[in-house]
């Protein structure tokens, strides 16, 4: 039963197979009580009729009550423990007994109540008969020509019972048997249910890294399939620009080693030709640490954005974080940099604001945001970098007095490796932009970028705070 639960179709044969059962029984319970019902309302209307008959045969002589019996004597009233029997009484004296009670001893009055009728004076109840079979008794109360009286009349309810056995077992067999077609259709239609279920299973399972562009025809499939097949659409989408981002990145990445390593090799080929003066051998070692030296810096962001993309950033270890205190050791590890270029940075912080968050992460998204600020501008030119707090949280800006990037780039520059045509062969990896955003978006903020040709780039940073 376990094993059966644990599946849909288990589950869905189960629930139709007990509930059509469940509303059979109710249903075979109430017809079989409906019956009864019938069968003993035909038993109390025959005995009613019969208390009205000796009614109208009772008449007065002389003062004197009598019973003209001639029309009831006739048939079962007739034969001893017949199971039919009458008494009346007038003044609580016996007055007539049926033939069939003579020379017995019973009271019809025995029996147990099962209802009365106050408009009729009349009280239905069974007993056992003087047969010992279960009758069914009406006491009817009344006056007649002054006196008080009571019929007792009686009838046996064994054929009628017998009736209702037989009845019961057909009934009860025809219960089985509806719970068997019951079991064999519910069965079937479970079966018949699941085959749009069975045949998308089987286009998932046909669906691998090799055919990862295929999808699944949502209007072909069964309503209730239609959002499963949607989610399942979205989740190859989502499952398909990842592997593309991971087979570009690879591509990226080759490239991006495969300059530098040419250049090392080429280097220690020349120097390999022939001896060397000292200051060429000193230009080329120089040339060789300068080059592994941004191999490294690639290296570095690789594995930074490998940290980002496997969920490193938990919401659960964040803390108070200052925003002031992260801008400002990062424009102190930009600080280099920012000499070297003759770039001025110039820092206004609204007021003392904090995050949730992790330091070290915010540190090196302004760090990377600032230092591209800085590598992208003009020589002589200015970084500036605000904060200040609106209703949505707090806000970052980094603006810079660079050459501004076209329209068509804004949103280009948080991809992987990307850089701008005008700024090829500079230090820049290609991957700080997209660290940024990552770490800002694991924090719950926002990164966009407005810029103007030969006027500058904006970098706007929004968290929310603390």
């Amino acid at each position: 039963m376990n094993s059966l639960a644990s599946s849909i179709k288990g589950r869905l044969f189960l629930w139709i197979f007990f509930f059509i059962t469940g509303l059979l029984i109710i249903l075979g319970i109430s017809i079989y009580q409906e019956v009864r019902k019938n069968i003993y309302l035909s038993v109390e209307l025959v005995l009613h009729s019969k208390i009205q008959i000796l009614k109208g045969l009772m008449t007065e002589k002389d003062g004197e009550i009598k019973l003209e019996r001639a029309e009831v004597i006739l048939g079962e009233y007739s034969i001893p423990r017949s199971g039919h029997y009458y008494t009346v009484l007038v003044n609580k004296k016996v007055l007539a007994t049926s033939p069939s009670l003579v020379e017995i001893e019973y009271d019809l009055a025995s029996g147990d109540f099962e209802s009365s009728n106050g408009e009729l004076k009349e009280r239905v109840s069974t007993a056992t008969g003087p047969a010992g079979e279960l009758m069914m008794v009406i006491q009817h109360d009344f006056e007649i020509f002054g006196k008080p009286a009571t019929i007792f009349a009686a009838q046996t309810l064994e054929d009628r019972i017998k009736l209702l056995d037989r009845f019961n077992n057909f009934l009860l067999g025809a219960i089985l048997v509806s719970i068997f077609v019951v079991a064999s259709v519910s069965l079937w239609i479970t079966r018949r249910s699941l085959i749009p279920l069975k045949e998308f299973s089987s286009k998932i399972e046909k669906i691998t890294h090799k055919t990862m562009s295929d999808r699944i025809e949502i209007e072909l499939q069964a309503e209730e399939i239609k959002g499963l097949a949607k989610s399942f659409n979205a989740m190859l989408n989502r499952l398909e620009k990842a592997f593309d981002m991971k087979k570009r990145l690879i591509a990226d990445v080759s490239h991006e080693l495969k300059t530098p390593l040419s250049v090392i090799r080429a280097q220690c080929d020349v120097l390999l030709e022939k001896d060397r003066e000292k200051e060429e051998y000193t230009h080329a070692l120089n040339t060789v640490r300068d080059i592994s030296g941004s191999m490294k810096k690639l290296i570095d962001d690789m594995l930074s954005l490998t940290r980002l993309d496997s969920g490193v950033i938990l919401s659960s270890s964040f803390q108070s974080v200052s925003i002031p205190v992260c801008l400002s050791n990062a424009i102190k590890l930009a600080e280099v940099l920012a000499k070297k270029r003759r770039i001025t940075i110039d820092a206004v912080f609204a007021e003392q604001t904090t995050v949730l968050g992790d330091q070290n992460a915010l540190t090196e998204a302004f760090l990377n945001i600032i230092e591209n600020a800085i590598r992208y501008n003009v020589a002589g030119g200015r970084v500036g970098i605000s904060t200040f707090k609106d209703t949505d949280g707090i806000k970052i800006m980094v603006e810079d007095t660079g050459p501004g990037m076209a329209e068509d780039e804004l949103e280009k520059i948080f991809d992987r490796f990307y850089q701008i045509d005008t700024s090829r062969g500079s230090e820049s990896t290609g991957l700080g932009l997209s660290i940024a955003r990552a770490i800002i978006e694991a924090h719950g903020g926002t990164i966009r970028v407005t810029s103007e040709i030969d006027k500058g780039s904006c970098f706007t940073i929004s968290l929310p705070l603390h």
